[in-house]
C-alpha cells in the first residue's frame, strides 16, 4: 500500500482552514469524480466554503543567522577534531549548509564562506578555495581576520602558478595591509613564519578532472536530437512509436547521448549538488531566500531564477516545514519544476492549459517532430507522456488536498498570477483553479514516469540520490534481454550497445532488470509495485535461468573451428574479468575496445541465450557502471 503524505490533511489547517469539519462528506464524494478538474474542484470548493477571510501565518522556512551559526559550529567541529575518514566533506558539507542559511548582508555568511575555504585549502582544491575567499571578502569579512584569508590566497595562486609571482605577490600585500587590524589582538603574530609554515606543508592540486571518459556520438542524427544515425524513430500500429536500429550496431557503441528532460537530487545530496544542473559542486554558492538550495555557479543561479525558481522558491520551503515523506518530496518537487518551465515557455496558465487540452483533444498521440527534428525533450513530447488517471489510487485526496495548500502558497506568495494576493482574492481567482488541475496533471505524468537512480544511473532502492524524467527510454521496447543499456555521465544520459544490435532490430531496454541477473518472481514483483503488467518478452515466457544456469556455448552445436575461436575469446576475456572487477578507470580504458570486439565476434557465432554471450554484456555493464561514477576527489 502506498504510503499516505506526513500530516495528511494538514496542510490547509496551517493557513487556518478547518477542513477536517467536512472531510469526512469529501471522502465519500471525492471517489465519485472521474476527471482531474472534477477531483481538484470538489475538494476546492469545499476549502472555499470553511475557508476564513483573514490571512494566516502560513508556513515559511527562512534563513537565519541562528542556523547559519549552527552549522559552522558543526563544521568546526568535524574540520578541527578529524576523528572520522570523510571529515574534509562533513565539514565541506556543514559550512555549505552554514553559507546557504546566513541572510544576505550578514557577517555569518562572510564567515562561512571563509571557512569553507580552509577546507577547500586543505583538499588541495585551490581554484575552488579562491572563489570562496573572493566570496568572503565582498561579504564583509571582519578586517582583524584578512590577513590570514589573503595568506591563504597568495598560498593558493603559488600551488596552482609556481613560476608566476605576480598574483602571489598582490595577496601578500594585501595580507601586509591588514595586519595592524590583526595585532591589535594578537601582538606577537609573526606573518613571515605562518606563510613559511604553511608554504612547507603546500601540496600540488588536486586533480578536479574526474571524467575520465566522456560518451560521444561520432555520426550524429539529422533528425533525432541527441541520437546517433544508427537509430531512427518509426511508428507502427497506430500511435506506437519506437526506435530502431537503421544500420547493424556494434558493442560499445553509444547510440544517444543527451540531456534528460529535467532531473533534482534527494534531500541528502542537496547541499552537494547544483539544483540548476545536478552537477557536483564543493564551492557552492546558495539561494538568496530559501536556505535548501545551492547552485554550482552565478551562471546556474541566473537561469534557475528566471526560468523558475523564483516562483519556485517559496514552495520549496513549504515542503521543507511539512517535512513530507521522500518520496512524495521528490514528486512533488520534480513537478512544481517541470510545470514552471512549462508556464515560462508556454506563456503562462491559460496558455498551458490550452496547449493540454489541444493535447488531449487530438487523435494522434504520437511524438511531435518540429521543423523536421525530433527533441523528445519538448514540452510538447512532455504532454505526450503517459499518466496515471483520475481514477487511479495514485491521483488521492490527499495529493489533492496538498496542491491546495500549494495553490495557496503560489497565490500568498509570487507573482504568478500577475500579484501577490490575499486568501479570498486566490479563492475567486479562476486561474487558481486551472493552476491546481494543471499541478495534478503534471503529477500523474511524473509519478508515472518518474525514475530514481544514483549518481551513476543505477536504480538500486539503497542509493538512490536523484529523480529524473527520461523520455527518450520510452521509445525503447521494454524487454528483460536488452540490447542497450544508459548511464548517467556528467548532467547528460547515455545509452550504449552492450551486444551488437542487427539493422532493423526495435532497440530494447530493461524495464527492471535483465533476466540473467533477477530472478523472474522479483522482476515480475518490481513491474506490479510501480502498477505495470508482467514483461511478456521471450526470456519471461519462456522462464530463462539466472547466467549462472544457462546452457554453455561448449554444449552447443558448433563447427570445430568456431569452438576453437571462441575458446581463445574466453581465454582471453578471464583476464580481462580480472582487471574490470578491480574498477581502475585508466586501465578500463584502454581494454573495453578490445572487450567490445570479442563481444561482437561471440555473438556472430552464438546468436541463442548462453551463459559466456551473457557474461560478456555484464562485462560491458560493469566497465561503464566504473567509467560513469563520479570520482571523489576529496
Amino acid at each position: 500500500m502506498e504510503n499516505e503524505p506526513t500530516g495528511r490533511y494538514s496542510e490547509l489547517e496551517m493557513f487556518g482552514v478547518p477542513l477536517k469539519k467536512a472531510m469526512e462528506d469529501l471522502e465519500k464524494q471525492f471517489p465519485e469524480t472521474k476527471t482531474f478538474d472534477d477531483r481538484f474542484r470538489i475538494a476546492w470548493n469545499l476549502m472555499i466554503e470553511t475557508a476564513p477571510i483573514y490571512n494566516p501565518n502560513h508556513p515559511q522556512v527562512n534563513k537565519t543567522v541562528a542556523d547559519s551559526i549552527s552549522w559552522r559550529k558543526i563544521g568546526n567541529k568535524e574540520f578541527t577534531t578529524a576523528k572520522n575518514e570523510d571529515y574534509i566533506s562533513k565539514s565541506i558539507e556543514a559550512y555549505t549548509k552554514s553559507i546557504a542559511h546566513a541572510p544576505v548582508g550578514s557577517s555569518e555568511l562572510s564567515l562561512a564562506y571563509a571557512n569553507r575555504s580552509a577546507v577547500l585549502f586543505k583538499a588541495r582544491l585551490y581554484e575552488n578555495c579562491l572563489l570562496d575567499i573572493e566570496r568572503s571578502l565582498k561579504a564583509g569579512y571582519p578586517d582583524n581576520l584578512k590577513t590570514k584569508l589573503h595568506i591563504r590566497q597568495a598560498l593558493c595562486f603559488k600551488a596552482l602558478k609556481p613560476s608566476s609571482h605576480i598574483e602571489t605577490s598582490i595577496s601578500m600585500a594585501s595580507a601586509m595591509q591588514w595586519l595592524p587590524n590583526l595585532r591589535k589582538n594578537n601582538p606577537n603574530y609573526n606573518i613571515k613564519d605562518e606563510y613559511s609554515k604553511i608554504m612547507n606543508q603546500l601540496e600540488k592540486p588536486c586533480d578536479t578532472n574526474t571524467a575520465k571518459f566522456t560518451p560521444i556520438i561520432k555520426n550524429k542524427s539529422s533528425i533525432i536530437a541527441g541520437g546517433s544515425d544508427a537509430i531512427k524513430l518509426i511508428k507502427s500500429n497506430g500511435n506506437d512509436q519506437h526506435i530502431v536500429a537503421a544500420r547493424s550496431i556494434k558493442s560499445g557503441e553509444f547510440i544517444y547521448v543527451n540531456k534528460p528532460f529535467e532531473m533534482i537530487a534527494s534531500d541528502d545530496k542537496r547541499y552537494n549538488t547544483c539544483w540548476h544542473c545536478c552537477r557536483q559542486t564543493l564551492a557552492s554558492i546558495p539561494c538568496d531566500n530559501c536556505p535548501s538550495i545551492v547552485f554550482c555557479s552565478q551562471e546556474c543561479k541566473n537561469i534557475a531564477w528566471n526560468e523558475y525558481h523564483e516562483l519556485e522558491c517559496p514552495i520549496l520551503s513549504f515542503f521543507k516545514k511539512l517535512e513530507l515523506c521522500v518520496e512524495d518530496e521528490w514528486q512533488f518537487q520534480l513537478t512544481i519544476k517541470i510545470l514552471l518551465k512549462a508556464l515560462k515557455a508556454t506563456g503562462g496558465i491559460d496558455a498551458l492549459d490550452k496547449k493540454i487540452n489541444e493535447v488531449d483533444s487530438k487523435k494522434d498521440k504520437s511524438m511531435i517532430h518540429t521543423d523536421g527534428i525530433f527533441d523528445v525533450n519538448s514540452i510538447d513530447n512532455f504532454h505526450r507522456l503517459d499518466y496515471y488517471k483520475p481514477t487511479s489510487d495514485k491521483c488521492s485526496l490527499a495529493r489533492v488536498i496538498r496542491i491546495l495548500a500549494i495553490v495557496l502558497m503560489f497565490g500568498l506568495e509570487t507573482n504568478i498570477f500577475g500579484r501577490k494576493m490575499k486568501l479570498p482574492e486566490i479563492y475567486s481567482n479562476k486561474q487558481s483553479q486551472v493552476l491546481g488541475v494543471l499541478i495534478l496533471r503534471y503529477l500523474m505524468i511524473v509519478i508515472r514516469n518518474v525514475t530514481y537512480c544514483n549518481d551513476n544511473g543505477v536504480r538500486k532502492p539503497d542509493s538512490l540520490t536523484h529523480a529524473i524524467i527520461f523520455l527518450f527510454g520510452n521509445m525503447l521496447v521494454k524487454n528483460c534481454d536488452p540490447h542497450v543499456n544508459w548511464y548517467g555521465y556528467g548532467s547528460n544520459i547515455s545509452i550504449v550497445a552492450e551486444r551488437p544490435i542487427k539493422k532493423g532490430e526495435k532497440i530494447r531496454l530493461s524495464s527492471s532488470d535483465r533476466y540473467q541477473d533477477m530472478p523472474l518472481s522479483e522482476r515480475r514483483e518490481y513491474l506490479a509495485s510501480i502498477d505495470l503488467p508482467p514483461c511478456k518478452c521471450t526470456a519471461c515466457v519462456q522462464g530463462l535461468p539466472l547466467m549462472d544456469n544457462l546452457t554453455s556455448y561448449k554444449s552447443l552445436k558448433l563447427s570445430n573451428q568456431v569452438r576453437r575461436e571462441l575458446d581463445r575469446i574466453m581465454i582471453k576475456s578471464a583476464g580481462y574479468s580480472e582487471l574490470i572487477a578491480e574498477g581502475d578507470a585508466e586501465k578500463l580504458l584502454k581494454i573495453k575496445d578490445t572487450l567490445y570486439k570479442m563481444t561482437d565476434k561471440f555473438y556472430q557465432h552464438v546468436t541463442v541465450p548462453c551463459r559466456e554471450a551473457s557474461f560478456f554484456t555484464l562485462m560491458i555493464g560493469i566497465v561503464h557502471f566504473h567509467l560513469c561514477i563520479p570520482r571523489c576527489i576529496i
